[in-house]
């Protein structure tokens, strides 16, 4: 992790692939919640209110553009917002659109992804005396407003805390090495070679049962396994990841 200023002032932090794919799985210890191959659903709820402490708001009442909010306030827990409408469409309708529930769950990971990198760029830095600059300034909370374009498994945010936090996201709720290991057993139970083309009729099977292991969308699994190695030319070498 490196903390560095930018050329326009503000405070910012970069991190390796690696830190965030580690770090995700060390809170996931530190919480209990590390899934099983048996178990391998990430319980985000739980994750979020009593391992990070934070409020969170399920039913909120957001722009029709974002999907989800976390306030930082120096001394308070940080507080979670949820769209009120992605999680009534979610998790209320039985009729609710395939994909919804796990765009919801993945934007609850999106926001306790950028409590775990991000919060202490909000908190007060004691050589300094000051909070560094954020999305509001003076005593008011500071926001991180995630809009739906910005809440994404690939990395095309424009934001550079929504691309960490996007990383963040995936590897809450699809650790690096369950996913490999459901994904190893999926492959030999569908007596699957490691040479699978993204977008192929295998790799589509492959990322629907994924999917429903993990609770998330077939596109967010689908992601994982490119991010991985498990489809591409190259996935042969990077299996052991």
């Amino acid at each position: 992790m490196k903390q560095y200023r930018s050329a326009d002032g503000e405070e910012r932090v970069s991190f390796q692939n690696d830190e965030i794919e580690l770090m995700m799985e060390d809170e996931l210890r530190s919480a209990s919640l590390m899934p099983t191959s048996d178990h391998p659903v990430v319980d985000v709820e739980r994750f979020v209110e009593q391992h990070l402490k934070a409020q969170l708001d399920q039913h909120a009442n957001l722009e029709a553009n974002v999907l989800g909010m976390t306030e930082f306030n120096p001394r308070k827990p940080p507080r979670v917002s949820i769209n009120a409408d992605l999680t009534g469409s979610a998790l209320d309708d039985d009729d609710s659109a395939p994909g919804l529930r796990g765009r919801w769950r993945a934007t609850v990971a999106h926001e306790a992804a950028h409590i775990i990198l991000h919060r202490m760029l909000f908190e007060l830095n004691p050589d300094q005396g000051t909070l560094i600059d954020a999305a509001t300034t003076g005593s008011h909370p500071r926001l991180m407003r995630c809009l739906k374009p910005e809440v994404l498994f690939r990395s095309l945010a424009s934001n550079w805390r929504e691309v960490q936090a996007n990383k963040g996201m995936a590897a809450l709720l699809m650790p690096r090495k369950m996913f490999s290991k459901v994904t190893r057993t999926q492959l030999a139970e569908l007596g699957s070679g490691t040479d699978i083309r993204a977008g192929s009729d295998q790799a589509l099977l492959l990322a629907g049962r994924l999917a429903g292991r993990f609770d998330v969308s077939k596109q967010a699994a689908s992601i994982r396994l490119a991010t991985l190695g498990f489809t591409t030319a190259a996935s042969a070498q990077r299996l052991s990841t």
